[in-house]
């Protein structure tokens, strides 16, 4: 069963507004560090990965959820794979940059680190990984509110990871742990979201 099938009318309509600053900017960071290839992992309806595309990139996004792709299809020019973002189908160093937008904290921590180490297997020396996520010491208490409630609607399992992630010391927590030199780039949404950079050794 798709989890995100009763989700998936309301996602863009809900989460777009929000998400348009964090994606021009992800794809900003793409494009100064020269990237033209990008594979968005968990891309969900597509808006990064279509936003990627247009503005001259050859973007491939990648979910689990029929659902998502199937709207993904329909509505963005970029290309669509349905695959796991943790073990992904894709030859080492096949793109210039992947991005992961807010997927890390709805995954337990094991799939979240091997979705950022596969990530980083994908992208060529020299690359970039981009990834947006939570922040755990955002200021903002309307921004604060409207996100756990967001993440509460999502259902139990979703809440609970979402709780873990935050307790670890959301996206920068996550990084440290894995032992990866991220640099958050710039805060939004009262400071609860931050897009990362990760550059890949080259």
């Amino acid at each position: 069963m798709d989890e995100y099938q009763w989700f998936v009318r309301l996602y863009d309509p809900l989460l777009s507004p929000a998400l348009r600053p964090l994606y021009r900017e992800m794809t900003g960071l793409l494009a100064r560090r020269g990237c033209t290839t990008v594979a968005d992992l968990c891309c969900g309806t597509g808006m990064l990965a279509g936003l990627a595309a247009r503005t001259g990139m050859d973007a491939t996004g990648v979910d689990l959820s029929p659902a998502m792709l199937g709207v993904a299809a329909r509505k963005q020019p970029a290309r669509f794979i349905r695959a796991d973002a943790a073990a992904l189908p894709l030859r080492d160093h096949v793109f210039d940059g992947a991005t992961i937008s807010f997927a890390l904290h709805e995954k337990p921590l094991d799939t979240a680190l091997a979705i950022l180490s596969e990530a980083r297997r994908i992208v060529r020396p020299g690359g970039l990984v981009v990834v947006a996520d939570y922040r755990a010491d955002g200021q903002g208490w309307w921004a604060g509110s409207a996100i756990r409630l967001i993440e509460r609607m999502a259902g139990r399992d979703h809440h609970a990871y979402f709780r873990r992630y935050m307790d670890k010391g959301g996206t920068d927590g996550i990084l440290g742990s894995a032992g990866l030199p991220g640099r958050c780039e710039r805060i939004f949404l009262g400071g609860w979201a931050g897009v990362y950079s990760l550059p890949v050794p080259g």
